[in-house]
Order: structure tokens, then C-alpha cells, then sequence
């Protein structure tokens, strides 16, 4: 895995933190009210009395709160002192997980590309034949033929560009105009439509014919992926 992938997983990871420390903070404002109160003291009659005051529809709102001795109001000012740091809180972690996010879009775009410059490889095969193996370095692709027949063999030479082996590629995947294709994406998981990636998934089978692609480390043989 690429350094940058690890950094995009832990930056992932501690998004979703600010995600679940958020909704956490909401739902213990919500227990609060939504109402920004404080607490006032007003003379009636020569006696002092505390009263709660905030501000609904344009209009100042008192509720009584008793007389004044001390620790009468502690539960009513300890909830101010919380909503109030409750506010700072979220808001700081609101501005730090857009933050976030942003450079998280910057990463995963570097990652895609990354991910496309890989080197890499694969064998072709028709049903349990071998008929080629593919090796992609840089901008430059190898292809080692070990069949010509025209309905085993996918290439017509020895070398060519990324660019000519994706065109290739994507041949072998869905169509990319599917109205479907974000439920597929989602079911195969993946994000994008991406034929490199594509035909990791479904290893470039085919309705029409019985070519497959078998990448690095699998076991698999032909009855394992084909569907006809």
C-alpha cells in the first residue's frame, strides 16, 4: 500500500471520528433546548430574584427562577456554562472536518492517479488455456502471445500504449452508458467507473466468449469465473 493511500485511511478514519463526536454534541444540545439563555437578577418589592431570560421571536422572555441564595441557580448555569461550550466545540470541529474533507478530495484524487500508473500484470486465458500474459510498466505494455486463433486471442501484437490496453479493457466491461451502473459500482465496490479496476472484479468475463483474466495470487480456473 502507498503512503498516500495510508495517509487517505487515516484521514478517513479520523472523519468519521469528527463525524460521530459531532452527531454526539448535537444530540446533547438538542437535551439542552434551543434556546440561548442567562441568568439576570431583578429587585421586586426589595427582594432580589433570579430569573432565566432569552430571546423568542423578537421578543425578551423571563421565567422566574426563585430567590436569590447561593448555589440556587447552580444546575441552570451549569447547563449555560455546557450549551455554551457545547457551541465552541461544535463549531471548531465543523470548521476542522471541512478541512478535512477538503484535503481528503486532494488525496483520494492523487491516489486514483497513482493507481493508474501502477505497474502491473495479468494472464489471459481462454477457458483453462493460457493464450497470453500482459505486463504493464510505466506508459508501455508487453503482451507475451501464446495463441493466434482469432476467438482465443485478444491482441494482434506484441506491444502498446496504456491507453490502447484500457480501450481494450474496457471492451471487456458493462457499458458505460448503463443506467445501472452507480447500483453495480456499489455492488462491486467500487467508486468510479474504472476498467483497470473493473476487470480486478469480474476478471474481463464475457457473456460471448470464454476469455478471462487471472491477476497475481489467485486460484482460479475457468468454472470458478466464467458464465456461459
Amino acid at each position: 500500500m502507498r503512503d498516500s493511500e495510508r495517509i487517505y485511511q487515516y484521514l478517513q478514519r479520523e472523519e468519521n471520528k469528527l463525524s460521530d463526536s459531532l452527531e454526539q454534541i448535537d444530540r446533547e444540545l438538542e437535551g439542552l433546548g434551543d434556546r440561548q439563555k442567562s441568568i439576570v437578577i431583578k429587585l421586586i418589592k426589595g427582594r432580589k430574584y433570579y430569573y432565566e431570560q432569552w430571546r423568542e421571536e423578537g421578543t425578551i422572555r423571563y421565567r422566574s427562577l426563585g430567590r436569590v441564595y447561593p448555589g440556587a441557580v447552580y444546575r441552570e448555569e451549569k447547563e449555560i456554562a455546557r450549551r455554551k461550550e457545547l457551541l465552541t466545540l461544535r463549531k471548531d470541529k465543523q470548521i476542522l472536518r471541512e478541512q478535512l474533507i477538503q484535503v481528503m478530495g486532494k488525496m483520494e484524487k492523487q491516489c486514483r492517479e497513482e493507481k493508474m500508473l501502477d505497474d502491473y500484470s495479468f494472464e489471459v486465458f481462454w477457458r483453462d488455456e493460457i493464450t497470453a500474459r500482459v505486463a504493464v510498466k510505466g506508459s508501455r505494455v508487453h503482451i507475451s502471445r501464446y495463441c493466434i486463433h482469432p476467438l482465443k486471442q485478444l491482441f494482434a501484437g506484441e506491444h502498446m500504449t496504456r491507453y490502447q490496453l484500457n480501450r481494450i479493457l474496457e471492451l471487456r466491461c458493462f457499458e458505460k452508458g448503463r443506467a445501472d451502473i452507480p447500483q453495480i459500482l456499489d455492488r462491486l465496490g467500487l467508486n468510479e467507473y474504472n476498467p483497470q479496476e473493473l476487470i480486478r472484479k469480474t476478471h474481463g468475463v464475457s457473456h460471448n466468449d470464454y476469455i478471462w483474466f487471472r491477476f497475481p495470487g489467485e486460484k482460479l480456473t475457468a468454472k470458478d469465473v466464467l458464465v456461459r
